[in-house]
């Protein structure tokens, strides 16, 4: 099979998951919708990134950027929802605190009022008409692609990344981002042609996934803790009894990240 007609088949999948999201958003109709919906679009994102060049890079690149303003916005809502499970773990009693977090609680309704707009006003509508004029267009043997040999060099420069980054401190916030990427993007590659991969390649999945959601976990804390230390109604000494706080929680995510980590970068095949 040609990669490009696999991954065209692919993505209208993906896109149909987009279609179902949609109205639950809308109709806030369960608590995993938006999650549901970002979901979709983020691996809408990836799979794109990766069909460059299968089609135009440059009509894959422009597909896929409305798709990604739209993702941000709701990553701004999705932050402000982890702050507020972050913070409800500080064991600090304080009225400026919650005053604090009852602001934040405002910021989080009126970001999804936007998000919500956005939707009612077909800003996701006119993304998915992009695309599905994309998959419309005729393939360029100029850009064919033996399915099973493409598959298998996307993983493994999705590997090559990791393998870059793989060493970074825990102390550095910036880089651990960055990896929590790369897992993303090896996950998503390794579940969208699993059918396709060697056993062993297929099997990446289910690790990057757990290193995923551990780095996860360790950029919310990351995130708060930038959070707290700008946040200028709150007065020094309060900032500091709140980050101590959430620096204690970060060393115990630091903890459950190195006990994954050291296992799963053991038994991880050369690219």
């Amino acid at each position: 099979m040609d990669a490009a007609v696999f991954v065209a088949n692919a993505l209208r999948t993906i896109d149909e998951h987009v279609v179902e999201a949609i109205p639950r958003v809308v109709l806030e109709a369960d608590e995993e919708a938006l999650h549901d919906l970002r979901v979709a679009i983020r691996r809408l994102r990836v799979l794109l990134k990766i069909a460059r060049p299968l089609w135009s890079g440059f009509y894959a690149k422009a597909v896929r950027a409305p798709f990604t303003a739209f993702h941000r916005a709701t990553s701004e809502l999705r932050d402000e929802e982890v702050l507020e499970l972050t913070l409800a773990q500080v064991r600090v009693k304080d009225h400026a605190f919650e005053q604090f977090k009852k602001r934040r609680k405002k910021r989080e309704r009126r970001l999804r009022r936007g998000i919500l707009v956005r939707l009612e006003h077909g800003e996701v509508d006119a993304a998915r008409k992009s695309l599905n004029a994309l998959l419309e267009l005729p393939l360029n043997p100029k850009h064919a692609h033996e399915l099973a040999p493409f598959a298998v060099e996307v993983v493994r420069d999705a590997q090559l990344v990791i393998d870059r980054l793989r060493d970074t401190p825990v102390t550095d916030v910036v880089g651990l981002h960055n990896l929590r990427i790369a897992y993303k993007n090896l996950r998503y590659a390794a579940e969208i042609f699993s059918e396709v991969l060697p056993p062993e390649l297929a099997a990446l999945a289910e690790p990057a996934k757990k290193l995923q959601t551990r780095l996860g976990d360790l950029h919310d804390v990351d995130v708060a803790i930038d959070t707290i230390r700008k946040a200028r109604s709150l007065d020094p000494a309060l900032r500091t009894r709140i980050t101590r706080s959430l620096r204690r929680l970060r060393a115990a995510h630091v903890r459950a990240y190195l006990q994954v980590i050291r296992p799963i970068s053991a038994g991880i095949p050369a690219p």
